[in-house]
């Protein structure tokens, strides 16, 4: 994090909140380090301090806003970071001035900060008319209202659509087969974090049985065939490459400590 003399040297300032604007340097070490004549920029991108986390914003779930705590001392900090707040200045503009030193990420905030930094550019992608029909049928809406009362416990929800496959579907009885796998952490509190996973699946097989099946008594758009809980010290690499993480911006889920990224 730059010191604040260097933000107001520099005029870094957050759109957002400019009174409480923070600034922190995301180039990786080795590019800092590098010769300016092979890497002569330097990428920094502009937060602002506030005074608690929003659990749908934590733990790097969500691609365009991250809640990321620092710490001074002992005490935690956090700070609110946007991916559009990023911005480059020169190498030499930064040579006058060290880094702040009463602010710093630990192992697992830095961890957090690389993966939300990398899914910007790595977030899952499923058809069109798949995403069409969860918006359509409310089910978009009601997953983040299952899902945000349970952010500090669930890791990820991971989707697998037609296996794989993923065709393009038109008509409503031509249903895509969806399994959902409910990924909860088991760092901090295990039990709890399981208690919430069950209820996060018994509330999703509700909803998604009221919405596309009771009407007509058959599935129709999208067909839920299976939704399994599935603790993150069980998961495989393997298993994990055959699944996609639903992320979308309005759906935003909890994770601490970070873990590898999962695979898209």
């Amino acid at each position: 994090m730059l010191s604040d003399e260097a933000a107001i040297a520099l005029k870094l300032k957050n759109a957002e909140s400019p009174e409480q604007t923070v600034a922190v340097v995301i180039s990786h070490d080795c590019d800092l380090a590098a010769d300016p004549s092979k890497e002569p920029r330097v990428e920094l991108i502009l937060g602002s301090l506030i005074e608690e986390s929003q659990g749908s914003l934590t733990r790097s779930k969500n691609a365009r806003t991250l809640h990321l705590p620092f710490f001074r001392g002992e005490q935690k900090q956090w700070v609110e970071l946007l991916a559009i707040e990023k911005i480059t200045i020169a190498k030499s503009a930064l040579v006058n001035y060290a880094p702040r030193g009463d602010f710093g990420l630990d192992r697992s905030g830095h961890s957090i900060l690389q993966e939300w930094l990398a899914a910007r550019y790595k977030r899952s992608a499923f058809p069109d008319a798949f995403e069409d029909r969860l918006k359509e049928s409310g089910l978009a809406e009601k997953l983040t209202a299952i899902l945000r009362p349970y952010g500090d416990y669930i890791r990820s929800i991971l989707f697998d659509v037609d296996d794989g496959n993923e065709q393009v579907r038109n008509d409503p009885a031509d249903t895509y087969a969806l399994r959902i796998y409910v990924l909860y952490t088991t760092e901090s509190d295990p039990e709890k974090a399981l208690l919430a996973a069950e209820q996060v699946r018994d509330k999703v097989q509700a909803a998604f049985r009221q919405k596309l099946f009771e009407p007509s008594k058959q599935w129709v758009h999208i067909e839920l065939c299976e939704c399994t809980v599935v603790s993150d010290d069980v998961l495989t690499i393997a298993q994990s490459a055959l699944f996609k993480q639903w992320r979308l911006e309005h759906l935003s889920l909890g994770e601490d400590p970070p873990q590898p990224m999962l695979p898209t």
